[in-house]
This record gives C-alpha cells, structure tokens and sequence, in this order.
C-alpha cells in the first residue's frame, strides 16, 4: 500500500455539517489501514507533547513560597523583567533531562 501524505489544506472545511458527522462518528468506524502498528518500544519513548513544545502547554499555575539563595536570585533578576519565568524555564529544562521514561 503506497503512503499518503496530506497537509491541513487537504481536509475539507470544518463546517457545521462535518462537525456534526465527526462527532457521531464512532471509534470503530476510524480506518487504521494506513498507520503503521507501533511496537513496545517506540511506544515506552514517547514523552508527551506538553514536555516537548511549550506552545502546546497551559500548565496550571500554583503560587508558592519558595525560599532561593540570594545570589541565584539576584542573577535571575540582574536579566529584567520575567525572572519568575526564567527560572521556571530553567526548573523545567531540568526536569526534562533527568525525566526518566
């Protein structure tokens, strides 16, 4: 079976009609025929989109108090407006490489 590749300008508009089509749709009508089986392994790799692209991400924020050593405090800050962030930023880049899958 040769492979299709398609873009988002190939589906058709999402109007009401197939909106309503796609929502009555039932898992077992889905064709699979097309996409590869996955095997255990390629499976236990995947980490999930929101670790991977940030823009894909809307973390639930919750404010806590958090005691920092003044000089790591005072880089952060010496870079502006946002240090919050970048230390977030910097929390989850580490998080991410010591994720253990």
């Amino acid at each position: 079976m040769p492979i299709v590749k398609r873009t988002i300008d190939d589906l058709p508009p999402l109007d009401e009609e197939r909106i309503k089509k796609l929502k009555e749709m039932r898992d077992e009508d889905i064709n699979f025929s097309d996409m590869p089986a996955l095997t255990q392994e390629q499976i236990a790799m995947f980490v999930p989109a929101k670790l991977l692209n940030r823009s894909l991400y809307r973390p639930v924020k919750i404010p806590v108090k958090i005691n920092y050593d003044a000089d790591v405090l005072e880089w952060f800050r010496s870079f502006g407006k946002g240090y919050q962030t970048r230390i977030n930023s910097a929390l989850r880049e580490y998080m991410l490489a010591h994720c253990v899958n």
